[in-house]
């Protein structure tokens, strides 16, 4: 006779590898590619600056930042070529991207030159299926006020994105605290009647003296002084020039990237020197032009009591035209 066999348990034992094999929820830092930006009339340092501020600003904020340049010298040259030939606006160039780079979204920002300014902003999508998780755009941005345009649209998109794949690291919403304000219709307490004080005798107004004219303080000639403004507007000006030739050397050596005799040793490093350079030479080119203005100022609106005047003389052989009144 056949051996009856034991009760099977296969239905128990699947379950149990099923479990066993179900992906856990993530619970560490999201991974985001810092992709090349969308730009349109936008200078090609000022196009460096702000993904090293994207990417500075992403990684304070608790994310894992992944640079092009970190994951492409990895890749094979062929595939290499074709992710950077690729059209980095379509959602499928971006997926691929992601997948090179094994991350969990990618991150464009958006610098586009309009008739009001600049738009800036960032966008952020998944690497799954290209789905766009947050963006912030912010129109009508100048210049010199889109890496604060950045910071900001970071600070609304970031927390989306956290919210979305990682709701247990997601901060709490606060809520509004409730409206104390009593609402129509409601009954309000009996007006209090004001204390009563008793009456005050009127004050004696004291005997009016007569101020004693002084003689007017003689005005300051600010024309004699108008050259050291302007020397100092000269000199701040010069050392503005420097620091702007500095800053555009830095910035030539970044846009040719070396050679293969001579290889940059340290772009980070080159990048922070320019940053640098222009900063100082903003700031002292502003200060030139201040000293300048002041200079301008000084000798156009002296204070003096006799300024130079254009005269007129006329005689019977003929006419004189001069001025009169005290020079520097």
């Amino acid at each position: 006779m056949r051996r009856k066999s034991p009760p099977v348990l296969t239905p128990l034992l699947l379950t149990l590898v099923l479990l066993n094999q179900a992906p856990a929820a993530p619970d560490g830092p999201i991974t985001v590619l810092i992709a090349p930006p969308d730009t349109a009339g936008v200078p090609g340092h000022v196009v460096e600056f702000a993904q090293e501020h994207v990417a500075e600003q992403a990684r304070s904020k608790g994310l894992t930042v992944i640079r092009m340049k970190d994951f492409l010298r990895k890749l094979p040259s062929a595939k290499r070529r074709a992710l950077l030939k690729c059209k980095r606006t379509e959602l499928r160039c971006l997926i691929a991207l992601g997948e090179a780079a094994k991350s969990e979204v990618v991150l464009v920002a958006e610098l586009l030159q309009r008739m009001d300014g600049y738009r800036v902003g960032t966008k952020i999508y998944k690497t799954e299926d290209g789905g766009l998780v947050a963006e912030n755009l912010i129109p009508g941005v100048r210049e010199d006020g889109m890496l604060d345009a950045l910071t900001q649209s970071l600070d609304a998109v970031v927390p989306q994105v956290i919210r979305q794949l990682r709701p247990s690291l997601a901060p709490p919403e606060v809520t509004p605290p409730p409206d104390t304000t009593p609402q129509p219709g409601t009954e309000n307490p009996p007006p209090v009647n004001p204390p009563v004080n008793p009456p005050v005798n009127p004050p004696v107004n004291p005997p009016v003296v007569e101020p004693v004219p002084q003689k007017p303080a003689p005005k300051l000639n600010l024309r004699r002084w108008a050259w050291a403004p302007a020397a100092g507007g000269v000199a701040f000006a010069g050392a503005g020039t420097y620091f702007f030739l500095q800053a555009r050397s830095k910035y030539n050596k970044l846009d040719s990237g070396g050679s293969t005799a001579e290889p940059l040793e340290n772009p980070e490093k080159l990048a922070s020197d320019g940053r640098q350079a222009q900063k100082l030479s903003r700031i002292t080119f502003g200060i030139g032009a201040a000293g300048l203005v002041t200079a301008g100022l000084f000798y156009l609106f002296p204070g003096d009591e006799k300024p130079v005047q254009p005269t007129v003389t006329v005689g019977p052989g003929g006419g004189m035209v001069g001025l009169v009144g005290t020079w520097p």
